[in-house]
């Protein structure tokens, strides 16, 4: 087994998505480990704020590439694009999905500088991007490996490969939230798992890493009670025969109309909701283009926590939390908090965005971020990195024996990998990124 010596890993980056973990959470339950990660280095006091609307795909392309939803393209968790004439999802296939160059997620930005990765259950991570790969990526979901099994196998990518990057995500809180309510029981009981879970980490990370790892801990959006559900409004506000096939619904409802007024002013009947053309759509949602993904018509509650369900009948709605919503609710903001060799200590923002992680990490991992991907920025956010003086420049990795790169492929429970094979693999249904 070949394995490296650490030196100084103060351009290494850990992120770590937990899926669904509101803000609130940390201020609602007692979570003593996170509570004092948060407290020892930096965090954003009133969350991170995603990118609307706040479902798990878009966001999850919006964290990668630092850019809103209408310039990434992922507008909803499942979409019909009419240019490619296919269906695009969170385990879309489907290369073509990446149709814009200017695109590009951080395992692309890092792959091409040399940066070695690993991407674990982020969506869209097995696509190829024009020709390229990140050296490790899984698609394959799976909730049968524990949280400390994950975390036994994160940690073995730095100490047995050379991996600088590696990025993993985890379904809970989320998976609790949908099905017992953000007030649950089992939400608590979750979170205290996972506090846990992140003491348990933070020994390895101390005695494996000698500490030199950089930690970001953040969520992808948050979460809410279901409070009511409009339905069934597509029959009876909405003639199917005059409207394409592809819709999108659920905190938002949004449609491309074959005769364009009729369908509007049907829709405004639907009451406590907002009937939005297009371009009528408030800018601050970043939710207009493309063209090719999106319908005419967006349709958003005036309510929180109401749905709009394309179910004909009145079945039974069986989720008791749910996102989507406006990004700027208290309930759906994310986390966000970091600490490591890279991080300033003890210091708190106020707040910052989805999109300004992407720059967060290339800063870290001394990588030229994508030039397109102006939306977010690390200006507003210098304070909480350690002054420029005071670190040390990225430090390579010394191996202690002969390493062999094999140039075929191998699979290890669903994992893609074009070098050492390990012993066992990370899967994770929790955001980490790890940055060297």
């Amino acid at each position: 087994m070949v394995r490296y010596k650490i030196k100084e890993f103060n351009y290494i980056l850990k992120i770590t998505n937990f899926e669904g973990f509101r803000h609130n959470y940390l201020h609602e339950h007692k979570l003593p480990t996170l509570n004092q990660f948060r407290n020892e280095g930096v965090q954003a006091k009133h969350g991170m704020r995603p990118t609307f609307p706040t479902m798990t795909f878009p966001n999850h392309i919006s964290l990668a590439t630092g850019m809103h939803q209408e310039e990434h393209g992922i507008v909803h968790n499942t979409f019909f694009d009419r240019l490619l004439n296919i269906t695009i999802g969170m385990n879309h296939r489907d290369n073509r999905q990446w149709s814009d160059p200017k695109v590009e997620p951080l395992w692309i930005t890092a792959t091409k500088q040399n940066v070695k990765c690993a991407v674990l259950f982020w969506p869209a991570c097995h696509n190829e991007f024009y020709g390229i790969r990140p050296l490790i990526y899984s698609w394959l979901y799976t909730d049968d490996i524990s949280f400390r099994e994950k975390i036994d196998n994160a940690i073995s990518y730095f100490r047995e490969l050379p991996i600088q990057l590696v990025m993993l995500y985890h379904f809970e809180p989320d998976k609790q939230g949908h099905t017992y309510g953000p007030d649950s029981l089992k939400v608590r009981n979750t979170l205290i798992r996972l506090d846990g879970d992140i003491g348990y980490l933070l020994d390895k990370v101390k005695r494996e890493l000698n500490d030199n790892l950089n930690i970001i801990i953040l969520s992808d959006h948050g979460m809410t009670k279901v409070k009511g559900v409009i339905r069934p409004f597509v029959d009876k506000y909405l003639n199917k025969n005059s409207v394409e096939a592809s819709i999108l619904s659920g905190a938002l409802f949004n449609v491309m109309p074959k005769s364009g007024l009729e369908v509007y002013n049907s829709l405004r009947n639907i009451p406590n909701v907002t009937v939005y053309k297009r371009y009528e759509v408030p800018g601050r949602f970043h939710y207009s283009k493309p063209e090719h993904r999106l319908g005419k018509i967006t349709v958003l509650p005036n309510v929180e926590g109401l749905i709009l369900s394309q179910a004909t009948k009145n079945t039974s709605y069986e989720k008791k939390g749910n996102h989507g919503w406006d990004n700027t609710l208290a309930s759906m903001q994310a986390i966000f908090m970091a600490r490591g060799p890279s991080f300033n200590i003890n210091v708190s923002i106020r707040s910052l965005h989805s999109v300004d992680i992407y720059h967060v990490a290339c800063h870290i991992l001394k990588l030229h971020p994508n030039p397109h991907a102006t939306a977010g920025s690390i200006v507003h956010l210098i304070d909480i990195f350690r002054p420029t003086e005071n670190a040390t420049t990225p430090s390579t990795l010394t191996s202690t024996s002969e390493t062999i790169v094999r140039l075929t492929t191998t699979i290890n429970n669903g994992c893609y990998f074009y070098s050492i094979q390990l012993s066992t693999v990370l899967f994770v249904l929790v955001l980490f990124s790890f940055s060297f």
